[in-house]
């Protein structure tokens, strides 16, 4: 009995090794035809710039630019079978598709069909089209099942795709797609210009207000397909952020702390200076005032920023404020000083 089994589990494992071996060969019949992505290129016609394949993969391409595709193709050497063809798939604008001497204006177009075709080397594809306009489908919270479309970067490709056909028009499987699929980005300089603004108006008001969940919604609106309201919304938070920025309170608060650190090198002066600090270390008393004075330096250099952005503001209060800020920093500039003093006659008391 156990010799029994012992021999069916051998054939099992002989009958598994047959079957992967089945597969990986099949697997690699598949990889009929290969595209040479270093030899292939593509070229603006509007510019006239020509570019690497690779260097176009998930690019930005401007709407209405006519684009050139030269894709060079090869067999692999692998088996192709009777029923094999190549399709050719593309959402460009008016597209012409250039196989051998053969010419489509389809979006979609079978060749390379039939064995004699199989026989020959594969003809160079020839792809030019223009650029979508950049509109796709949106989803709408709360609206997912209507059918939207917004603007914005839209997905644009060129598939070649190799199968078997019965119909001549369309593939029954798929067996191989050739990559890597051309794809990429369609977008405009409006496009581009409205990021580049609203990106500006977010980062203006962050500065003045910090982060709230509307930058994000406003980001998600244009993400969405909305980047004229987006950029029209971000202005006004922008805007409306003016009104809520932080008044300079903080600064007078900070002011008062720094008028205690003065009043207390004031202390310590008349301390040392009546013979009460001796056994004190006087060098590191004076030099901890140097650097007391070196940070009140600091945010009056910080004050003076402030003050000089209220001064150019359209408000006559924020104004106003810039010029008790000037005033303030001479003050400060004055107390730095009289401690910078102090810590000097500490040291020359020793």
């Amino acid at each position: 009995m156990r010799r029994v089994l012992c021999v069916l589990c051998v054939l099992l494992v002989v009958l598994s090794l047959a079957v992967l071996g089945v597969g990986i060969g099949a697997a690699a019949v598949q990889e009929v035809l290969k595209l040479d992505e270093k030899k292939s290129y593509v070229r603006n016609l509007d510019t006239g710039i020509e570019q690497n394949y690779t260097d176009i993969l998930d690019s930005e391409q401007l709407e209405g630019n006519m684009l050139e595709f030269h894709i060079y193709v090869s067999k692999t050497g692998n088996p192709i079978l009777d029923d094999y063809v190549l399709e050719l798939r593309t959402n460009l604008d008016s597209p012409e598709w250039k196989f051998g001497d053969d010419l489509s204006h389809s979006a979609n177009w079978i060749v390379w069909k039939g064995t004699e075709a199989h026989e020959h080397v594969v003809p160079k594809v020839i792809l030019s089209g223009e650029v979508p306009k950049p509109i796709r489908k949106i989803k709408e919270p709360g609206f997912e099942g209507y059918d939207l479309y917004g603007i914005g970067e839209k997905d644009v490709y060129v598939e070649l795709t190799v199968g078997p056909t019965r119909d001549g028009a369309t593939l029954e499987t798929i067996i191989q797609k050739l990559e890597p699929t051309m794809t990429f980005k369609s977008t405009s300089e409006a496009i581009r210009a409205t990021k580049r603004e609203m990106d500006t108006n977010l980062k203006e008001a962050k500065a003045k207000i910090g982060d709230y969940r509307l930058e994000e919604d406003i980001e998600e609106l244009y993400e969405a397909g909305h980047p004229g309201w987006a950029s029209k919304l971000s202005e006004h938070y922008n805007e409306l952020s003016v009104g809520a920025e932080p008044k300079p309170v903080g600064l007078y608060a900070i002011i008062a702390l720094m008028l205690g650190l003065i009043s207390g090198a004031g202390i310590v002066y008349v301390y040392v200076s009546r013979g009460g600090g001796k056994g004190m270390d006087i060098s590191e008393i004076s030099s901890e005032l140097d650097d007391t004075s070196g940070r009140i330096a600091d945010k009056s250099s910080a004050i003076n920023t402030l003050s000089t952005r209220f001064a150019r503001s359209a408000d006559e209060e924020q104004r106003n404020t810039a010029r008790e800020l000037l005033k303030i920093r001479a003050s400060l500039n004055e107390l730095a000083n009289d401690i910078r003093t102090i810590a000097d006659r500490i040291r020359g008391s020793r």
